[in-house]
C-alpha cells in the first residue's frame, strides 16, 4: 500500500495548523511502516488531500476517475471556523460552505481532526464515511527544557508570570479579548505568539484599534519557529478561540505540562478536556481573568491541571496515530471504512 500525502500551496500555509498536522502525519505514517509519497505524478493507492483549493480539486478528479481511493482531510469544517478569520470572510462563509460539501462530497471518506468536527459535517448533510484522526502531539520534540525556557524569557524580557497564546491574529482566535485580560492584569507578562497579516487580508477596524492601543504587559513578537521553547517560557496557556476543529496550541502546551485555561466550547470537550481536571473553562473576559488570578495563586492547582493536561497530549502521542491511519487506510482501501 502506498498513500500520497499531498497539502496544496505547502509554502503559503507554512504557518498553519494545516501544514503542523501535514508533516506530524506524515512522519508517524513512515513511523508506522506506511510508503508515503508527496507528489501526486507518482504512482500510489490512495490520494490523501489535506486542503481543498484547485490544484485539490483537479487531482480528486483525476484519481476518481483513474479508480482510486480518495480520501479528504477535514481540518475546515466551512463557517463554523471561517467567519471572524480574513476580511469578508463573514460575507463569503455561504459559499465556503457549499463548496467545501461538494469538495467533500466528491472523495471516498473523510478524516477529521475531532467528535465535534464529525458530528458537524454530519450535521450538514455529509453522506460520506467520516473517521476522527486526532491531529497529533509529537511529544519528543514539544518536551519542557528549562534551559531553552530561560533563553526565551531573557529573549522576550519576561520577569513576571507570563501567560501566553498563539495562533493568526484574528477575531475568531480570540485576539481582543485576550488584550482585555491583559489590561486586567497589569501585573502579569503577556505574549501572542503569531502571524498578523496586513489590512488587506484582515480588515477589521476594532481589532487593529485595539491592537494599536494594547497595554505594555503584552507583546506580540510574531511567528516563532522555535515554537516548543517559546511556549515554554510561558507559565500558562490562555486560549479564548471561538471556534476550532481540534486546535494543536492545546496539545503542544498540554506536552510541556503547561496549565490551560480555554473558551468552553464542544470540541475542546469532545477532546478530552475537563474544567477543574486538565484544564479550567470560561466564557467571558470575567472568567478568564479570575481564573488566571486563581491558578498563579495556587500552586496544588496549577500542577493538577498541568499534569492533567500532560494525560492527555500523551493519549494523542504521534505513535498512536500513525498506527491508526495505517488501519483506516486498510479499511478504506477495501471498502470496509464506515462511519
Amino acid at each position: 500500500m502506498r498513500v500520497c500525502l499531498y497539502l496544496e500551496a505547502e509554502k503559503a500555509i507554512a504557518r498553519s495548523g494545516f501544514k503542523t498536522a501535514f508533516s506530524q502525519q506524515r512522519r508517524a505514517l513512515e513511523q508506522a511502516g506506511v510508503q508515503v509519497v508527496k507528489d501526486p505524478s507518482m504512482s500510489f493507492d490512495i490520494l490523501h488531500l489535506h486542503w481543498f483549493g484547485p490544484r485539490s480539486f483537479f487531482l480528486l478528479k483525476r484519481a476518481k476517475q483513474e479508480g482510486r481511493k480518495v480520501i479528504v482531510h477535514a481540518h475546515s469544517i466551512g463557517s463554523y471556523d471561517l467567519k471572524n478569520s480574513f476580511t469578508l470572510s463573514n460575507a463569503l462563509a455561504p459559499l465556503y460552505d457549499r463548496y467545501l460539501k461538494y469538495f467533500y462530497d466528491l472523495s471516498d471518506c473523510i478524516f477529521t481532526p475531532s467528535i465535534h468536527a464529525k458530528q458537524f459535517l454530519q450535521s450538514q448533510g455529509l453522506q460520506k464515511p467520516i473517521a476522527v484522526v486526532s491531529n497529533g502531539i509529537d511529544r519528543e520534540r514539544f518536551r519542557f527544557c528549562e534551559q531553552k525556557r530561560r533563553e526565551f524569557r531573557e529573549r522576550f524580557g519576561l520577569e513576571r508570570f507570563t501567560v501566553f497564546s498563539a495562533g493568526h491574529i484574528i477575531p475568531r482566535k480570540g485576539v481582543m479579548e485576550f488584550i482585555e485580560v491583559a489590561e486586567r492584569l497589569p501585573q502579569f507578562d503577556f505574549v501572542w505568539f503569531g502571524h498578523c497579516w496586513n489590512k488587506l487580508l484582515s480588515f477589521y477596524p476594532e481589532m487593529h484599534k485595539r491592537l494599536s492601543e494594547r497595554p505594555a504587559n503584552l507583546i506580540m513578537p510574531g511567528f516563532v519557529e522555535d515554537t516548543p521553547d517559546a511556549f515554554a517560557a510561558g507559565d500558562l496557556l490562555l486560549y479564548p478561540s471561538h471556534g476550532e476543529t481540534q486546535g494543536m496550541v492545546l496539545l503542544e502546551s498540554a506536552s510541556l505540562r503547561r496549565p490551560i485555561v480555554l473558551r468552553d466550547l464542544p470540541e475542546y470537550r469532545a477532546l478530552g478536556f475537563i474544567h477543574g481536571q486538565n484544564c479550567l473553562m470560561g466564557q467571558t473576559v470575567e472568567n478568564f481573568t479570575e481564573q488566571l488570578r486563581q491558578l498563579s495563586e495556587d500552586t496544588a492547582l496549577r500542577e493538577r491541571v498541568a499534569s492533567g493536561a500532560e494525560m492527555l497530549a500523551e493519549a494523542n502521542a504521534m505513535e498512536g496515530i500513525g498506527e491508526r491511519l495505517k488501519g483506516l487506510y486498510e479499511a478504506v482501501l477495501h471498502d470496509q471504512l464506515v462511519s
